[in-house]
């Protein structure tokens, strides 16, 4: 199934790691069928190959549905240890204009490239274009807001295209202040619409999703800011094709973390606008406790039939004897999946959001 960006409404970047991976292979089937993500490729834990991280997506997602990729930019290899290894620096070796890149996606028909621009310049981005044109692969072309790069003379590299088969993802990037990048996203949708109008779909991505929960004892709640930026944004540019964009309520793996103590169990709502956190100690309860409290929260979607729900369900109440429901959440990084679950599928349905259609899907752990 190709991919059609004018249809999108919604565009998370997803990491390979294992909690964005379960999130997303517990969505309902009706949900995957409409939503079109970016997989951020890197090596597979210890795989041998990188083709078997594209199994992985393939496994979460489903055969035969199509998405976009990317290069993981926090993923670095100092050292090939594996063949995996190798195949990845080779798909980001700007050689031949990223020849290596291109070919890549001759293997993989239901995959959509995003054109490698890090460390690109105009000449290699136009071989990108031209290789991709004549695959006849939609692509996207991600700007991100970190290291202070001019984007101005990639932009106007890609607008020479004479098709309107490809986006723009303006990646403001993880932050806790990401309203304070609103002039530089504005700049760059101007630039767009200056040149192509309303022809070219602009995905407006990124995340604040907090680092720290300290003071979150037994509960806090943070806003969704990827939201009002997005609103702005819109607000200030009537012209503009823009497509709402996160990563999915995660940060870098680079962001945030324990600090070498015990994390205390954590079990976050992920709303339309908020995440609202419980957060409590294992003597206090535990995942138990932070289930239950967050079951008893007004921001409860208590109509909303998911895997994320349920699993929190489950983790609030005490099995029968002699059963444990393998939906429990007993760690943080099931805890993770479940807030992810969750925040797909609310900002996959933000015009619509309600319950979860019967899709009768069973769980598979």
């Amino acid at each position: 199934m190709a991919i059609n960006l004018f249809e999108a409404n919604y565009v998370p970047t997803i990491f390979l790691r294992n909690a964005e991976l379960l999130a997303v292979s517990e969505l309902p089937e009706a949900t995957k069928d409409i939503l079109t993500p970016i997989f951020c490729l890197k090596p597979w834990f210890r795989s041998k190959l990188l083709s078997n991280s594209i199994k992985k997506i393939e496994t979460a997602f489903g055969e035969g549905r199509s998405f976009f990729l990317d290069i993981d930019p926090f993923y670095k290899v100092e050292e090939e240890k594996t063949e995996a290894q190798k195949e990845f620096n080779k798909l980001i070796d700007p050689e031949g204009g990223y020849g290596n890149w291109t070919s890549f996606f001759e293997e993989y028909p239901n995959a959509y490239p995003c054109l490698q621009v890090e460390h690109a310049d105009a000449e290699s981005v136009r071989a990108q274009t031209a290789a991709f044109t004549k695959m006849e692969k939609v692509f996207l072309v991600r700007l991100t807001h970190g290291g202070g790069r001019n984007w101005s003379s990639i932009v106007d590299a890609v607008c020479e295209t004479q098709h309107t088969n490809y986006g723009f993802v303006i990646d403001v990037e993880w932050g806790r202040d990401i309203l304070s990048r609103a002039m530089w996203a504005d700049g760059i949708v101007k630039q767009i619409v200056s040149q192509k109008g309303d022809s070219i779909p602009i995905i407006l991505s990124g995340s604040s999703f907090p680092d720290s929960f300290a003071n979150a004892e037994p509960t806090a709640s943070a806003s969704v800011d990827e939201r009002v930026l997005f609103n702005n944004l819109v607000t200030n540019n009537n012209e503009a094709r823009l497509i709402y964009g996160d990563w999915a309520s995660s940060r870098s793996p680079t962001e945030g973390g324990g600090g070498g103590n015990e994390i205390p169990p954590r079990i976050d709502l992920s709303t339309q606008t908020s995440w609202e956190v419980f957060r409590y100690r294992r003597d206090d309860g535990g995942f138990q406790a932070a289930a239950k409290a967050a079951m008893k929260s007004s921001k409860y979607p208590k109509n909303l039939d998911i895997w994320a729900t349920y699993a929190i369900a489950a983790t609030a109440i005490d099995d029968p004897p002699g059963f444990e429901d393998p939906n429990k959440i007993k760690s943080l990084t099931r805890a993770t999946a479940a807030r992810i679950n969750l925040h797909l599928y609310s900002q996959m349905h933000f015009d619509g959001y309600g319950p979860a259609p019967d899709t009768d899907d069973d769980y598979q752990e």
